[in-house]
Order: C-alpha cells, then sequence, then structure tokens
C-alpha cells in the first residue's frame, strides 16, 4: 500500500498535533516552576520529556 504525498503529510501533522498536546507542566515543586528564571534544573522530569517531544515533532517538520 503506498500513501499519497498528501496523506503522509496529513498524517505528520495529525502526529505532531498529537505530539504536542502531549508536553508536560512542571509540578509546583519543581524549581523550575518555583523560579523560572534561576539557575536550578528541572527535577519533575517535564524537562527531558518536552525536550523529546519537540525533538520527534522537529523531525516530523517538513521544513528545512
Amino acid at each position: 500500500m503506498q500513501l499519497s504525498t498528501a496523506k503522509l503529510i496529513e498524517k505528520m501533522v495529525r502526529a505532531k498535533v498529537k505530539l504536542e498536546n502531549s508536553k508536560i507542566s512542571h509540578k509546583d515543586s519543581c524549581p523550575v516552576e518555583c523560579d523560572p528564571e534561576g539557575y536550578a534544573p528541572c527535577n519533575c522530569g517535564a524537562s527531558k520529556t518536552n525536550s523529546a517531544i519537540d525533538a520527534a515533532t522537529r523531525e516530523l517538520s517538513i521544513e528545512d
């Protein structure tokens, strides 16, 4: 089964939207949430998760 270019792009866009909607917020006790301008690293996992989501959405981008 071959996908047309339009169908492939549609699938990529849907995947990007699902990924973007999967981003999570920092927990209230996370240093990033308590002091966004501070230098303390995230300890709740949100930064790591959201970075992975950002990397995946960049790979799905059809722009250079």
